[in-house]
């Protein structure tokens, strides 16, 4: 149907743009042109020694992306989390068997608090429908974070880590490769297919062999399939480990790997001169990153905050009923009923459930958003490793090696290794995280200016706002630490000082040495060019440090200023106008 829907669509296209062509269209179009079919052909190479703007931008090393649009996995997620027993097996595949297992108790436990909400008259609605929602929040995020299983190398399969070094060249023999081709029967599943109910119906190891997906732990690559983990032969571990092998070595190979750089390192305080690649200098620092300990911080703020959401209900229950005059005379037990209401099994189970679910899912999703703190500070640590590469004190300090932009093979090494240590660790995944944080926060600023404007003398008699505020505050908190920590990762890699330095440094070589002027202005040259090219490739969409796309930014922007401005308008009396911010 989808290819039958875009054919209609070409062919109205091409039939309208008939209108629109000129004699000499008409004639190219009747003329037979080969192209290149018919041009002779050598052999040819690219050459190492010059640099694309992929370089500078980060997308020479690219990460694994998800085939499927975003659209799709939401709706994969969404019905994999409501039908959460029928593809149990899938979840244990993306997480463990003890998590699914935990996480499917959660998924009774929530049903039987949606039945009991029923006959529970001191429920608040929030009880039931916060877990719930927060349920479908986490499952669908999960589901958006594992969609490259398949894109990823094999390297994580059970089989390859269970390996010692990887293999050499000698991504495996042609037949081998030959054999890792995917048959012509095989038919790969599109998000436009009804995949899903195919996977309910039958399993979720009985879907089709190609999907894009992360569908089953035995499929690794877009069009590459690859038998079961527990069913390999030690033929198919030796292939993955020499996939593996390739894999590294073509990185080894590119100029990443094979230029060198002369730089300075210290071992035991003396100085001394290594030939080192992008690849050595980077391993440095990702030592060093991980030799930093992390703060707990965040941590015990999300703990502090899932302890709240979770006591919130009972506290809210018991201001309620509480008369502050007879507060000395109320004993425990009074209280408690206050709290939790008069002793009645079915309410006792609701309120236990509901808590439980409460700890459990909301210590998850501070549990993520802690993932995410902890990831954007070690791209501060990689940036800030890297602004120390060209400062002798704090290349020492910092023991790491030490070069100067002196030449202009330096300036390329220095450009690779920023790409390269931008790239490294998460990034989609904790995109993603983030992002979830952001819409969560928008969108619960968005309800609460609209509780506000629509009753702001009762907006407190409910528990279900009282809840809003204590994750709105604690989202816009972390929201604040990552936009910090995501500012000063980019004020580190746009850093112009040190390019600013180092031309300072060639004018001062300039004239110690005239001999060399001439080689000393090309590197001068290049390192304005550099400058330049920093600047006009380092401006995407930002807010506030964090990378988001328009769409995001301009919904920010009309939506939460305008509500903002509605609900000060309101409560002060005047009217003022939305101020146009730009970031």
């Amino acid at each position: 149907l989808h290819q039958m829907a875009m054919a209609r669509i070409a062919w109205y296209q091409e039939k309208i743009g008939a209108y629109d062509q000129q004699v000499w269209e008409k004639s190219l179009e009747k003329t037979d042109l080969n192209g290149i079919d018919s041009k002779p052909k050598r052999t040819g190479h690219i050459k190492p020694d010059l640099i694309d703007v992929d370089l500078v931008r980060g997308s020479t090393f690219s990460k694994a992306k998800p085939v499927s649009p975003w659209t799709a996995l939401t709706r994969k997620g969404l019905v994999r989390v409501l039908l959460f027993p029928f593809f149990f097996q899938w979840w244990i595949q993306v997480t463990s068997k003890y998590i699914s297992s935990c996480i499917l108790l959660l998924y009774f436990m929530q049903v039987a608090a949606a039945v009991l909400y029923l006959e529970v008259p001191g429920a608040s609605p929030s009880e039931v429908f916060g877990p719930m929602c927060l349920m479908l929040l986490l499952g669908t995020v999960h589901c958006q974070i594992v969609s490259t299983e398949s894109s990823r190398s094999p390297s994580g399969s059970p089989a390859a880590s269970r390996s010692g070094a990887p293999a050499k060249d000698s991504k495996v023999k042609p037949r081998e490769l030959e054999r890792l081709r995917p048959s012509g029967g095989s038919r790969p599943a599109s998000d436009t297919d009804d995949t899903m109910w195919e996977e309910l119906l039958q399993g979720p190891d009985s879907a089709s062999t190609g999907s894009t997906d992360s569908e089953g732990e035995g499929r690794y690559s877009a069009g590459v399939t690859l038998p079961q983990a527990t069913t390999l032969s030690s033929d198919d571990e030796s292939l993955q480990q020499g996939i593996t092998g390739v894999s590294l070595t073509v990185l080894q190979s590119s100029s990443a790997g094979s230029d060198r750089v002369s730089a300075i390192i210290w071992e035991q305080g003396e100085c001394k001169k290594a030939d080192m690649s992008v690849l050595e200098i980077s391993g440095i620092i990702l030592t060093r990153v991980k030799l930093v300990e992390q703060g707990m911080g965040y941590l015990m703020l999300g703990g502090l905050v899932t302890a709240t959401l979770a006591l919130l209900p009972f506290a809210f229950r018991l201001v309620q009923h509480l008369d502050m005059s007879s507060l000395g005379s109320v004993s425990l037990t009074e209280l408690g009923q206050m709290a939790a209401g008069p002793p009645d099994a079915q309410a006792y189970t609701f309120f236990f459930i509901t808590t439980v679910q409460r700890v459990c899912l909301t210590g998850l999703f501070f549990f993520m958003m802690c993932v995410a703190e902890r990831t954007y500070k070690q791209r501060l640590l990689f940036a800030k490793f890297f602004s120390h590469l060209t400062s002798a004190r704090k290349a020492k300090k910092s023991e790491i090696p030490h070069f100067r932009l002196k030449k202009v093979q330096n300036i390329k090494m220095w450009l690779s290794l920023r790409s390269f240590l931008k790239r490294r660790g998460p990034q989609r995944s904790v995109d993603v995280i983030v992002s979830t944080i952001f819409l969560l926060a928008l969108s619960i600023s968005f309800i609460i200016c609209a509780q506000l404007l629509h009753s702001h003398k009762t907006f407190l008699d409910s528990l279900t706002n009282w809840e809003l505020m204590v994750w709105g505050s604690s989202l816009i908190l972390f929201l604040f630490r990552l936009a910090t920590l995501g500012s000063e990762t980019n004020c580190k890699y746009s850093n112009a000082s040190v390019l600013l330095t180092e031309q300072i440094n060639l004018y001062l070589k300039m004239e110690k040495k005239p001999n060399k002027k001439e080689e000393l202005n090309i590197v001068n040259n290049v390192l304005k060019l550099a400058t330049k090219l920093m600047k006009e490739l380092d401006t995407p969409f930002r807010l506030l440090g964090l990378t988001v796309n328009p769409l995001i930014y301009n919904i920010t922007r009309v939506v939460i200023l305008s509500a903002l401005s509605a609900v000060v308008s309101d409560l002060l009396g005047f009217n003022i106008r939305s101020i146009k911010i730009d970031y």
